[in-house]
């Protein structure tokens, strides 16, 4: 007989963490024992350990968001899992309190999400590390099997849910132009062409590449305007600082960041705009006309995408202002002045206009680039190594969807046209959907509703592309639960009994915080309660 599991999780990042965590304390203050007790949960996390964002824990790089936006805070202050009890059980909140900041280091908020992680395994939650879930499809009895493979050896293993929670996060988005140097295994073992998700990870692999063959000046780029672009382009400047390049250069090294826009922007972040991130600002954000929903990401666009924190964009401007000081000192005494450290050389208004050729023999890179404003084209600007901090996707998730065939039906994701998510504010266990089927169901909003018109976006470091294919409806509910499609659940014997859930993939129904840590605690409580709702 096959055990079946009262939830499974896919992905062990932030969100299905805190997810463990009010499931935890919901358990402990139930008193039905029922089958919905939720005592048998799985989840599962590709990686070999818990690990958060580890290719951007650089050296000095602080969180751009409050402690107290932790893992509990905002939905049960107090909870064993907030970050304060971390801090009182590492005994550090005094020291904590006398820095007299409330963002903490990356480094420390990483710490903390692996003590909460070990904490909650003590506390019952099973989490199946190095498993990959590769497909999701319904049973026999209308619940979820969930098929997985071990990263270290490749066997499949399969699970049966009643319940099913996606927080896979975001994967590394790529540049379209760019996309093809990823089929190069010489470019790939290499490292010398990276996204800013791998970066620490992989950066002395990088330059260990691009300097055991050169001694000479090297040549970098970094794609993107946002924090991640500045942050890697000023720790590259500093690793570079100690590769020797050659006695008879008259350059050093070069680090080049190619930029869209003008210049690069300061993140919005003053008391005012930070109302968007509020845990309230979900609900007014859900209810909101689709029209309602387009003007508040635009208007807030700045507090998260394409910017930078004053705080790093003032260091960078020092940077490169101490570069002046250095030009006008060398321009009075040209014969006696070495090349200075390696420079970082900012260029506005730049895009990549054609795919980039790599040749074999000199192992660099070659970019044809346009100047967007005045249209100036520049032909063959030579690269040693490419770094992209061009943001995430966040749709990958709907590939697993469409390769079942009855969880395909079930949403109605027939075809390959791009997904939009339709909030649905009813209570409901399915939904009918305008394109046809009943139109007499009484939950069902009308064709020309609001409701209908939101789309899946993941916004790059750059832009929001815009489909120009008609999108597809799927349907979400204000506490993260998809809804079928009516004609589908109509006969309760053929009804898709499971529920399934999703976090962190929502931004364009449920608001900007739902990709960051700002919601998570509350998002958490909303969907355990959800579960522990009687249909």
């Amino acid at each position: 007989m096959t055990f079946i599991y009262d939830l499974i999780g896919v992905g062990f990042g932030p969100s299905n963490l805190a997810l463990s965590g009010a499931l935890i304390e919901k358990r402990a203050t139930s008193s039905n024992e029922s089958e919905q007790s939720f005592r048998n949960t799985l989840f599962f996390e590709k990686q070999s350990s818990f690990q958060w964002h580890p290719g951007m824990l650089l050296p000095g790089a602080q969180m751009q968001i409050s402690f107290l936006k932790d893992l509990a805070m905002l939905r049960s202050p107090q909870s064993p899992l907030t970050f304060v009890n971390y801090l009182h059980c590492h005994k550090r909140l005094s020291a904590f309190i006398d820095r007299g900041s409330f963002t903490p280091s990356r480094k420390e908020f990483a710490d903390y999400l692996k003590w909460a992680a070990r904490y909650v395994k003590k506390h019952g939650v099973n989490v199946n590390y190095g498993q990959e879930v590769v497909t999701l499809d319904e049973s026999d009895e209308g619940l979820i099997t969930v098929t997985t493979r071990c990263t270290s050896n490749g066997q499949l293993n399969q699970f049966v849910t009643r319940n099913l929670v996606l927080s896979p996060g975001g994967s590394a988005n790529i540049p379209g132009v760019l996309k093809p140097l990823l089929k190069d295994p010489s470019i790939t073992d290499r490292s010398t062409f990276l996204h800013s998700s791998e970066y620490k990870d992989r950066v002395v692999k990088l330059l260990n590449s691009v300097t055991s063959d050169k001694q000479r000046p090297l040549k970098i780029a970094v794609i993107g305007g946002g924090q991640s672009s500045a942050e890697v382009t000023i720790n590259l400047r500093d690793l570079l600082s100690n590769v020797p390049f050659g006695k008879d250069s008259a350059v050093g090294h070069q680090i080049d960041m190619l930029i869209r826009k003008g210049s690069l922007k300061p993140s919005d972040d003053s008391q005012f705009s930070n109302d968007i991130f509020a845990p309230e600002s979900t609900h007014n954000w859900f209810n909101t006309c689709e029209q309602g929903r387009e003007r508040l990401m635009a208007e807030y666009k700045d507090t998260n995408y394409s910017v930078v924190n004053p705080r790093t964009i003032a260091a960078l401007h020092e940077i490169l202002y101490d570069q002046k000081i250095d030009d006008a000192i060398a321009a009075r005494n040209p014969k006696s002045q070495k090349p200075c450290g390696p420079r970082i050389n900012i260029r506005p208004h730049t895009g990549i206009i054609s795919p980039s050729r790599y040749d074999e023999g000199s192992k660099t890179f070659s970019l044809a680039l346009q100047n967007m404003q005045s249209g100036e084209v520049f032909e063959d600007q030579t690269y040693d190594a490419i770094i992209c901090a061009t943001g995430y996707q966040r749709y990958s998730w709907i590939d697993m969807f469409r390769a079942s065939e009855r969880l395909s039906q079930r949403f109605g994701l027939g075809n390959d046209a791009p997904i939009r998510l339709v909030p649905f504010s009813q209570q409901a266990k399915y939904v009918v959907d305008p394109r046809g089927h009943d139109s007499s169901f009484p939950n069902a909003p009308s064709p020309g509703s609001s409701a209908v018109t939101t789309p899946i976006s993941s916004a790059s470091a750059d832009d929001i592309v815009q489909q120009q294919t008609t999108p597809m409806s799927l349907y979400i509910t204000r506490r993260y639960r998809l809804l079928p499609i009516a004609s589908t659940e109509i006969d309760s014997e053929k009804a898709l009994k499971a529920r399934i859930y999703i976090q962190g993939l929502e931004e364009t129904t449920h608001g900007l915080s739902d990709t960051l840590l700002s919601v998570i605690s509350c998002r958490a409580g909303e969907i355990v309660d959800d579960l522990f709702t009687e249909d």
